[in-house]
């Protein structure tokens, strides 16, 4: 679904105010006192012996404001600056927050470091992510942050009595964690979500040559209402990460395979969104669903779709296809370049093989025309041109 792709693709923070202008400026005060006092050498390469962590405790764990504290000791004889990430992860579909605290090290120094981190909401899949980074400037006054030298994923919500009440009931299948209100149409239709959810989880697994050891949640609320109300997102669908929200009724029942392709091709990788949603189309279409149902083109087939807007004059060419990092906001034209994604993914599936699409995968980016070209052996051109030559012999 539209909406759906849009939200997927959207990281959702608490903004870090300034905390770039910050660190640039904590940077030059640091290098300039090495400067005047001479004493001290910068660190040219920083690595995570530099820094031992010796302790790590997330404190009490509840909803509302947390303290962890973390014992970190500077092994070098220079002065070291690192930022602490702290990212909450509420579980199911509530809204990640993120904190991010720099700190100053002396020579030597072991310090004990309290920050504090913040819970709206708190369900039984939530977790706190802790990364700690050595930030530098470039030349050009940009601060970045590079690889975390430290990343910890600690558990908060199992057998944590301060969780938020769910309004579910709770099923789990061979591959996901189902949730869903009583007395609705997915507790009377879950036997046949289930095996399909189920089946298509495998199939698309086989077909990326993927594997994934968590349940996927699943979670279907009754009716629009309800999920704006318990979400603030409006729409039939919506992926975060690795969960899935949906509405189930008698109007509305999305197809069960594109966020299970979402979520288990990101084993692969984060691509150009050509190879991102049209393997997700492409694959919906490939296990039996209509595809394009909530995609402009009900009842049709991605070649078919491609063939009559064509025909009309509707056309967004290859390269300009690749250029996409999202297929959902207007400027995209769903309604053309999601059919246009899945026919393309069909075509280089078909002609060069599935190894050739798995490293396209984790290796194009939007706009990597190099990549693209050197992976398939030909120019975008000659591609798009067999492509196209393809589809107008397809039935």
């Amino acid at each position: 679904m539209i909406v759906s792709e849009i939200t997927r693709k959207r990281v959702e923070h608490r903004p870090l105010s300034h905390l770039h202008v910050f660190i640039q400026m904590f940077l030059l005060f640091v290098f300039i006192g090495y400067w005047f006092h001479g004493s001290l050498g910068l660190i040219q390469t920083l690595s995570q012996e530099s820094i031992k962590i010796e302790q790590l405790d997330p404190g009490p764990l509840h909803r509302g404001d947390n303290t962890t504290t973390l014992t970190v000791n500077n092994l070098t004889r220079s002065v070291i600056t690192i930022i602490l990430d702290l990212r909450t992860v509420p579980g199911l579909y509530f809204r990640n927050t993120q904190e991010q605290f720099i700190y100053m090290l002396q020579p030597g120094e072991k310090r004990i470091i309290r920050s504090q981190y913040h819970y709206d909401h708190l369900t039984a899949d939530g977790f706190l992510r802790v990364r700690l980074y050595y930030p530098s400037v470039s030349g050009a006054g940009v601060t970045t942050l590079g690889n975390p030298f430290f990343e910890k994923r600690v558990s908060v919500g199992a057998d944590n009595p301060d969780l938020d009440p769910l309004p579910f009931k709770i099923r789990e299948s061979s591959h996901y964690r189902i949730y869903y209100y009583p007395d609705s149409l997915a507790e009377h239709d879950l036997d046949k979500i289930i095996a399909s959810h189920d089946r298509g989880f495998e199939e698309i697994a086989t077909i990326l040559g993927v594997s994934y050891d968590r349940k996927i949640p699943l979670i279907y609320f009754p009716d629009e209402e309800t999920k704006v109300k318990e979400t603030g997102h409006h729409g039939a669908g919506l992926s975060t990460g690795s969960v899935i929200v949906e509405v189930y009724n008698q109007q509305v029942k999305l197809d069960p395979f594109h966020e299970t392709a979402h979520i288990l091709a990101a084993k692969l990788g984060d691509p150009a969104a050509l190879f991102n949603e049209g393997f997700a189309v492409y694959v919906s279409e490939t296990l039996g669903a209509d595809a394009l149902d909530e995609l402009g083109s009900p009842g049709k087939t991605c070649d078919s779709a491609v063939r009559e807007h064509r025909a009309k004059g509707d056309y967004i060419p290859l390269l300009q296809l690749l250029s996409f990092d999202d297929i959902g906001p207007n400027e995209s034209r769903p309604t053309i370049s999601y059919p246009e994604a899945c026919s393309v993914v069909r075509f280089l599936i078909a002609r060069y093989g599935m190894e050739r699409f798995r490293t396209g995968y984790s290796k194009v980016a939007a706009g990597d025309t190099k990549d693209f070209e050197s992976i398939y052996g030909a120019s975008i051109n000659e591609i798009e041109q067999a492509w196209l030559k393809s589809i107008a012999s397809t039935k």
